[in-house]
């Protein structure tokens, strides 16, 4: 069943219980201009393949132009993050080793279609923390 998390739409496709541990996959939907924080892994490694829309995703210092069918690896330690850019977007979103999908389904519970994200930085940030997970901000390209 897809969770919401303030606009967008998250479906666990695969869990780390799924996978032996090995992978965590989720379906990402969204309109235009969703911008979740630049974020870094300390567990994870994630790719992203975009199914649907017009993508800027920012990996380190590279902004990358991404649209259906493109693949996009944000390797673990590594600050990374996206913006759609079209009306809607859709991606796959994959984190090895599994697990960090767990998180999506957590925020869920406060991070409603209806709230205000930079009201809810906080609690985003201290779960976000217990999943190795530190946000940056905004993307700096993402304006």
């Amino acid at each position: 069943m897809p969770v919401h998390v303030f606009k967008q739409t998250i479906a666990m496709l695969a869990s780390a219980g799924d996978t032996g541990g090995t992978v965590g996959a989720i379906e990402v939907s969204g309109p235009g201009g969703a911008v979740p924080p630049l974020h870094v892994h300390e567990r994870e490694d994630e790719a992203f393949f975009v199914l649907e829309g017009d993508y800027r995703v920012f990996v380190g210092d590279d902004v990358i132009a991404a649209s259906p069918g493109s693949w996009v690896w944000g390797p673990r330690g590594v600050p990374h993050g996206y913006q759609i850019d079209s009306a809607r977007g859709r991606h796959l979103s994959l984190s090895m080793p599994g697990g960090f999908e767990a998180f999506f389904e957590e925020v869920a519970a406060f991070a409603t279609p209806d709230a205000d994200p930079r009201q809810e930085m906080g609690r985003l940030t201290a779960v976000a923390a217990r999943y190795g997970v530190e946000f940056l901000g905004p993307p700096a390209a993402s304006s």
